[in-house]
């Protein structure tokens, strides 16, 4: 239930952000946060590139569903850094669930899905992630249809997503856009994978 790299598309980084881009919009437009400069406030407007900066600003949490089990949690403030108990809890709801093992998730993994989501709720939904996979063991991923040997669930870099109310191919756009991993659309199985690893989309 992951990617499958052999059968990945390559594609450069300004081809796949257009790619997905285009998916986004087609499934309808959303909104990058305005980052508009102060009335009379000198010199040139921010980059294109600071919205991204503004979805992780402040505290970072997260509202993720599995099954029956959900976390809704801040991980981390600027005041603080990580909060080990908040980081724990979102470890084991991304859990292999098949061999009950949790693993130390990769902290770039959470910023992604923090912005997917703080991005989703400027643009007025609020609804949580659901999580079909994340971390695996070996013996799960051996198990686990069309997944790679060297996937990036087995390091804790990766998971696969949906959000209610947002089509699949909009979620993909948003995750190419934002993030800096690689990105998979799956049509069939109905989710989305997102991963801290080399920039590559596929669509199957």
């Amino acid at each position: 239930m992951s990617e499958r790299c052999q059968e990945a598309v390559d594609v450069p980084v300004a081809g796949r952000r257009r790619l997905l881009g285009c998916a986004c919009c087609a499934a309808g437009s959303l909104l990058a946060p305005a980052l508009g400069r102060a009335a009379g406030s000198p010199g040139p407007a921010p980059a294109v590139e600071n919205w991204r900066a503004r979805l992780l600003q402040g505290e970072r949490s997260l509202w993720l569903i599995r099954g029956e089990d959900q976390v809704r949690a801040v991980y981390w403030t600027p005041d603080a850094g990580y909060s080990g108990e908040a980081y724990r809890e979102i470890c084991w709801l991304l859990r292999d669930a098949q061999a009950s093992k949790s693993f130390a998730m990769s902290p770039r993994l959470l910023d992604v899905l923090c912005g997917l989501q703080n991005w989703i709720g400027f643009n007025g939904l609020r609804q949580p992630i659901h999580v079909t996979s994340g971390y695996r063991t070996f013996a799960t991923n051996y198990r686990a249809e069309g997944a790679a040997l060297n996937s990036r669930h087995l390091n804790g870099q990766a998971a696969d997503i949906t959000v209610p109310g947002v089509p699949l191919a909009r979620l993909a756009g948003m995750a190419s856009l934002f993030g800096e991993g690689g990105v998979g659309m799956y049509l069939n199985k109905g989710f989305v994978h997102v991963d801290t690893g080399n920039e590559r989309i596929w669509i199957k």
